[in-house]
């Protein structure tokens, strides 16, 4: 570990060791490193260096005066590609990403899985089933971390990660998921194999009780409090918003108690709490429909079917939230800042118990307007609430289709005229259900701003990102105001570190398309698994080079018609190190990625 990126002034150097038992994975915590630096690293073995990257320090006490962190969440590999990783890898002053789950997917690939689309087949899930053991965990895990611009976000910035439920498998809970179904063996297996997996991959100290809550300082002015709302305490979700009366714990009591002490002893100047899944209260009886589809706002039965859509979020547990929202409240805790993914959606909320009155029985079931909170003021607002857009999965025009997405978008938090304009959501500051990317959350003394940015998931190589707005609260205000445009950067950026990798080296290729050779690495006398497609028929080719290409062994020749195509190769015994793949068509396109052979 240098200060430099030519790994010139080294401060730290040793050795460590892996093996099958964490999939060849390995950390390095290393000791003795100066607060608020950045530094560079690089890993030898038997002569051969790995790309370098780069991290940063957290400050001491009284050093901080300004922070920036990246704030993502939900990338499914078969939805799209990671722009918005791309984007985040090209930025210097960050300290930080900062990670709310859902970093892998579990679905399987084909037609009618969740993100399938036909026309992106690079992007299609490995394995192709549903991942139930340690194998698919494992391989799926190393599928995401083949991507070049997720390499690149982890190569030039540290993340700070928690899990969600994909993670393990979807709405998941303690003692189970919705897509845990029979047949999948137990439950209680397959989470533990997915925290084993997660801690082996993701770049986190590993806790003997395989919590992930935590709190990290940053000196005076943050202390980052991110905690678990799925595996650790979270009981079952309830299947209606009317069953919402009795206490239902999403953190557990031990986590809980333990988050509302960190509240309360905290001398940073912003609480920063990494959620998962979107606090505020969401009202969504605005799309209220009888069973013919028509409008039934005022409908009692249509609002608590449509309400109970949304109860994995915290409106599923109201009374934990009330609870949280109460203590920050009496403790007069200024300066909470809650980040919130899941929901595939930007929002920016005030945080408050009551925005409206709703459903209100003496109103025919509208919203009316909250004795505690004044959405035009923010008065009564006790914190705030940032959520980020996913980086890939669905949004809502994906989901339902532009149109309805974007009524749902304009009625989220507008006076509605048909009801005499009220706002069932007058606490939601900033709506956008149709775009991905991320945020960016700059902290300093005096105000902390969210700012928005979005990028194409579409097309691998745009490399556009617009900005969409800024929202920001003053030191000890405990709302939220529309900022004039983005915060301003850091007057320091590191540079950084050397851009030297090589995932794949494609040559002008139009009719052969490698998807993917897997695993990677792989082990001498094996099996290696290739996924390509031809879009017109052509004699196929596969072989294994050495690295400096003297040396050729054939895996395969075959004459094939257009389509796609899962080849098993067995790996010749060959000493272990690095390799060329390369799969060539008769008219002389060729496609090589780089094998590891260990």
């Amino acid at each position: 570990m240098a200060t430099d990126k030519s790994l010139r002034n080294v401060v730290a150097k040793g050795f460590a060791g892996t093996n099958s038992e964490r999939d060849f994975t390995i950390k390095v915590d290393v000791t003795g490193l100066s607060p608020a630096t950045t530094y560079y690293y690089a890993f030898y073995y038997r002569g051969k260096k790995s790309i370098i990257g780069r991290t940063r320090t957290t400050p001491k006490k009284a050093e901080a005066d300004q922070l920036r962190f990246a704030v993502v969440s939900c990338s499914n590999y078969q939805a799209g590609y990671f722009n918005a990783y791309a984007r985040i890898a090209e930025r210097k002053d960050l300290d930080a990403v900062i990670h709310l789950g859902d970093y892998i997917y579990e679905y399987a690939s084909g037609a009618g899985t969740y993100g399938f689309d036909s026309s992106r087949l690079d992007r299609s899930h490995i394995p192709d089933a549903e991942i139930l053991e340690l194998i698919d965990y494992r391989t799926r895990y190393s599928l995401y971390r083949l991507d070049a611009d997720l390499i690149a976000a982890h190569q030039q910035h540290p993340f700070i990660p928690v899990w969600d439920d994909h993670e393990s498998a979807n709405d998941a809970y303690k003692d189970g998921a919705e897509n845990h179904n029979e047949g999948e063996g137990l439950w209680e297996d397959r989470k533990s194999i997915s925290k084993k997996v997660w801690f082996e991959w993701m770049p986190v100290r590993e806790t003997a009780d395989e919590s992930i809550y935590r709190t990290i300082s940053y000196g005076n002015l943050a202390d980052l409090i991110m905690v678990d709302t799925r595996l650790e305490g979270r009981e079952i979700q309830p299947t209606s918003i009317l069953d919402t009366v009795e206490y239902k714990t999403l953190l557990g009591e031990e986590q809980r108690d333990w988050l509302v002490n960190e509240l309360t002893t905290s001398d940073a100047k912003w609480k920063i709490i990494g959620n998962q899944v979107i606090f505020s209260q969401l009202n969504v009886g605005f799309a209220a429909t009888d069973e013919n589809g028509a409008p039934a706002l005022t409908n009692p039965n249509a609002i608590t079917a449509v309400e109970s859509i949304f109860v994995d979020i915290w409106d599923g547990y109201p009374k934990e939230r009330r609870f949280l929202i109460n203590a920050i409240e009496e403790n007069k805790i200024d300066n909470v800042v809650i980040l919130t993914g899941d929901f595939h959606s930007t929002f920016a909320f005030d945080v408050t118990n009551t925005p409206v009155v709703y459903p209100n029985p003496f109103a025919g079931n509208l919203p009316t307007p909250s004795p505690s909170y004044d959405g035009a003021t923010g008065a009564g607002s006790v914190a705030i609430e940032f959520a980020t857009p996913s980086v890939t999965s669905a949004n809502f025009d994906e989901n339902v289709g532009p149109d309805l997405s974007a009524a749902f978008e304009l009625s989220f938090n507008n006076p509605i005229a048909a009801i005499g304009g009220l706002n069932y959501n007058p606490h939601m500051k900033y709506v956008d259900l149709d775009q991905h990317g991320y945020f960016v959350l700059d902290i300093k003394e005096n105000a902390a701003q969210a700012d928005w940015y979005f990028v194409n998931i579409l097309d691998k190589d745009d490399e556009a990102e617009t900005f969409g707005q800024g929202w920001y609260s003053m030191d000890t205000e405990n709302l939220l105001q529309r900022a004039k445009g983005k915060s301003t950067e850091k007057e320091i950026q590191p540079d950084l570190a050397p851009n030297g990798l090589i995932n794949a080296i494609e040559e002008d290729a139009d009719n052969l398309v490698v998807f993917s050779a897997y695993p990677n690495p792989v082990r001498k006398g094996g099996v290696l698994y290739l996924n390509m497609a031809l879009l017109s028929p052509s004699e196929v080719k596969i072989s294994l080079m050495d690295f400096f290409r003297t040396r050729k062994v054939d895996l395969l020749s075959e004459d094939l018609s257009a389509g796609n195509y899962t080849f098993s190769l067995d790996v010749p015994v060959v000493r272990r190190g690095i390799y060329l793949l390369q799969t060539e068509t008769s008219d002389g396109e060729k496609v090589v990625k780089k094998i590891v052979i260990r």
